[in-house]
C-alpha cells in the first residue's frame, strides 16, 4: 500500500509553490465560510489518489478511513469532494502545464497524438445516457485506428515533449479529425519547434500555417502512396514511440479508460487529474535525482 499521507503531503507542498501568489488561504477564490479543505487540498488529494492509481473516488475514500483517518482529520464529504473537485478542472490542467514549464529544456521537438477513451459499449450506443447533459459534448462514434474498431466516447489529444514533459491536452468526441486539436490550439509565439506526428496529421495546409504563423515545423511520416514523399529520419521514429508509450501508461498506471464519470465535466477532470499526477511524479524522480519517466515506481525507492 501507497503511504498516502506523505504522497499527499508532497503534492500539496507542489501546489502551493506553483500557486503562493494566486490563491487566498489556499483558496482561488474568496469563500464566505471556512471550509475544512481549501482547493489546494482538495487539488491535492484527487492528485494521490491518481498518483497511488486509485481509480475510485469511493475506494480512495475508504483507504482513508480505514488506515489513515487520523492524518486527514479534515477530510470532507466524498459528494462535497467531487463537486468541488470539478468546480477545479481547469486548474489540474493548468498545474500540469506550470510544473512541465519548470521541468522543460525548451530546445526538444514536440510529439503530438490522439488516443480513443471509450465510455460505453457498441451494444448500447442508442440507450446511452452518460456525458449527455449538451450535446456539443456529447460522446460520439469513431474509428480507432489502433483497435481497428468502432467505438463510442471521446479522444484524447495529448501534445509533450521528447523528455516526456507535458505541453498540452485536449478532449473532443470520438468523430473529430485529429488535425483539429492543432488547428484551434493557442500558440504563443515563443513555441518555435518542431511537431513530430503520425500519418493523421498528414495536411499541406496546416503544415504552412504552423510554419509560416508561428515557425512551427510539423513533421509526419509520409504515406505509401504520396506523390512527394517527405524525408522522416529513424530517430523521429523513434522518438514517435515515447508519446506511445506514454499512453501505454495512463492506461495501465492510471486506468484512464476505465469511466466512472457521469457527466462530461466529470470526465475531463479525471483526465486532467491523471495529468497532473504524472507531471507531480516527474518532479518527484527530478528532485531525487531519478529517470523523470520511472513513474510507476517513483514512490516505492
Amino acid at each position: 500500500m501507497h503511504d498516502l499521507p506523505a504522497m499527499y503531503k508532497k503534492h500539496l507542498s507542489y501546489l502551493i509553490d506553483l500557486y503562493q501568489t494566486v490563491t487566498v488561504d489556499g483558496n482561488f477564490i474568496k469563500r464566505p465560510v471556512n471550509t475544512k479543505m481549501n482547493d489546494l487540498e482538495v487539488m491535492a488529494l484527487a492528485i494521490t489518489g491518481e498518483a497511488a492509481s486509485i481509480p475510485s473516488e469511493n475506494l480512495l475514500f475508504a483507504e482513508i478511513k480505514k488506515h489513515f483517518r487520523e492524518d486527514f482529520p479534515m477530510l470532507v464529504d466524498r459528494t462535497r469532494f467531487n463537486r468541488r473537485r470539478r468546480s477545479l478542472e481547469p486548474r489540474f490542467k493548468e498545474s500540469a502545464g506550470l510544473l512541465g514549464d519548470r521541468m522543460d529544456d525548451g530546445r526538444s521537438a514536440l510529439l503530438v497524438d490522439s488516443m480513443p477513451c471509450p465510455i460505453v459499449h457498441n451494444a448500447r450506443e442508442h440507450r446511452m445516457k452518460i456525458c449527455m447533459e449538451d450535446l456539443g459534448t456529447a460522446p460520439r462514434k469513431g474509428y480507432s485506428a489502433v483497435d481497428r474498431r468502432y467505438y463510442i466516447g471521446y479522444k484524447l489529444h495529448l501534445l509533450m515533449s521528447t523528455q516526456g514533459i507535458f505541453h498540452d491536452m485536449a478532449v473532443t468526441p470520438a468523430n473529430v479529425h485529429d488535425i483539429k486539436f492543432l488547428k484551434e490550439r493557442q500558440y504563443d509565439g515563443s513555441e518555435e519547434r518542431q511537431i513530430i506526428g503520425d500519418r493523421g496529421y498528414i495536411s499541406r495546409e496546416l503544415q504552412a500555417d504552423l510554419f509560416t504563423s508561428y515557425g512551427i515545423e510539423l513533421l509526419t511520416p509520409p504515406r505509401k502512396n504520396q506523390l512527394v514523399k517527405s524525408a522522416f529520419s529513424p530517430e523521429r521514429r523513434k522518438n514517435r514511440k515515447f508519446i506511445e508509450t506514454r499512453f501505454s501508461q495512463l492506461c495501465s498506471q492510471f486506468s484512464i479508460k476505465i469511466n466512472l464519470a457521469k457527466s462530461f465535466k466529470g470526465f475531463l477532470t479525471r483526465v486532467s487529474s491523471k495529468l497532473a499526477a504524472v507531471a507531480m511524479l516527474q518532479m518527484f524522480n527530478r528532485e531525487n535525482n531519478r529517470p523523470i519517466n520511472r513513474i510507476r515506481h517513483a514512490w516505492n525507492y
